[in-house]
């Protein structure tokens, strides 16, 4: 009987590790990944946003180019800015978005284009290569802080070549910080309070206006809620009547949760998934802690096209908050408590496809996005400690 049985159980366990081999590998999108792009949906809502299915010309592989010599651009806290270089920077801002609009939606830099690059890498649109059913999204998985930080770079490069600077930032909201704080002599960097919508994004006057928005994010002393939790088939919860103090200090602890009490690399960065896994459709069995919470939250709570990802990027307001989340994703590996990033080269590799700001398809890989100091930028300094000391202070003042 143990002749018969061990045999079997040798070949079933060489069965198991061939087939693991053989699936697990990084998610890779190709010129067959468009070509096979097909109509996809988010919670039941159908989406038809494929790009052109023909990439003409090469693709060029991306490979970041860091250049000691000069200074690391600087993307700075909206809330600080103030005076002359705030009117500077929203007269840029405001002809960047007009030039993106005035493109033609068949050109891979328009605004339009942008939204549908979005949405489908978001809603199953592209199919695992070889594969007639397994689906890619880049949310609620491992996928989600690399991918949208590539999609914020290439944004701003787009908009850096419409305006003809190429030392143009784009600027960052700071929705986590909720205290103004005294910063000590010397100190340098932003330490005023975020947590209200930047006013350059509610005035309708502006390119960056968007009027597809709940009415909380156009009242201005209403504090943002991260708590907020939208279920489309339930309708929205009631508003909670919280003073500032009460949902700043509420905002304060549900930061301190996510970037540390629960953020192990694990939970921080979401769940695996490879080529041959089934795409996560509920986000708490796959997405990081900052996924949930604040990024789907705040989502949630802005509201209008940022309610879903079909349609999420067509308000302007969708970068300054991306470029934040990516911010928080640095701040995470810099607090110590072993945050690292995963070694795992399903990770490292995976490979995805933008067009650049010469319309030129470029191939990044997860691994070309680490480090910004590469990548030409860096993020002004915030009163980050507003959170990161909730449990043990309750000063104002900055560290």
């Amino acid at each position: 009987m143990m002749s018969t049985v061990v045999p079997v159980l040798f070949i079933q366990c060489l069965l198991s590790i061939l087939l693991t081999t053989t699936l697990a590998a990084p998610i890779t999108i190709t010129r067959e990944t468009f070509r096979a792009c097909r109509p996809g949906s988010w919670a039941g809502i159908p989406s038809d946003c494929c790009p052109p299915k023909v990439i003409d010309g090469p693709i060029v592989d991306f490979r970041p180019k860091y250049d000691a010599s000069k200074p690391l651009r600087v993307r700075k806290a909206l809330q600080c800015l103030s005076g002359h270089e705030l009117q500077t920077y929203l007269r840029k801002l405001e002809k960047g978005y007009v030039l993106m609009r005035a493109l033609p939606d068949s050109d891979p830099r328009s605004f339009k284009r942008q939204n549908a690059i979005h949405c489908a890498y978001g809603t199953g649109s592209f199919l695992q290569d070889g594969s007639t059913n397994l689906t890619i999204d880049v949310h609620l998985n491992w996928l989600f802080l690399p991918w949208h930080r590539m999609f914020v770079y290439f944004h701003e490069r787009i908009l850096q070549k419409l305006l003809g600077d190429p030392e143009f930032s784009l600027h960052f909201w700071n929705f986590d910080n909720s205290v103004t704080a005294t910063p000590r002599h010397g100190s340098r960097g932003c330490y005023k309070a975020g947590h209200f919508v930047p006013p350059m994004y509610n005035d309708p006057s502006k390119a960056t206006f968007e009027a597809n928005r709940s009415v909380r994010a156009f009242d201005p002393n209403r504090a943002v809620d991260y708590a907020y939790n939208f279920n489309p088939l339930l309708g929205p919860p009631a508003w909670p009547n919280n003073t500032v103090e009460e949902q700043t200090r509420m905002n304060r602890e549900v930061m301190h949760r996510s970037m540390i009490t629960l953020a192990n690399t694990t939970n921080f960065i979401g769940k695996t998934y490879r080529v041959g896994d089934a795409q996560i459709l509920i986000p708490a069995v796959g997405a990081g802690t900052i996924e949930l919470v604040p990024h789907n939250t705040l989502h949630a709570w802005i509201g209008g096209w940022m309610l879903q990802p079909i349609t999420a990027p067509i308000d302007p307001l969708f970068y300054p908050f991306h470029a934040n989340m990516e911010r928080l994703w640095s701040v995470w590996r810099k607090l110590g408590y072993g945050n690292d990033d995963p070694t795992d080269p399903d990770w490292l590799n995976a490979t995805f496809l933008f067009w650049d700001e010469n319309s030129v398809m470029r191939r990044v890989r997860v691994r070309d996005f680490l480090d910004l100091n590469a990548l030409g930028y860096r993020y002004e300094k915030v009163n980050d400690a507003s959170w990161i000391f909730f449990d043990n202070s309750t000063s104002p003042r900055a560290p």
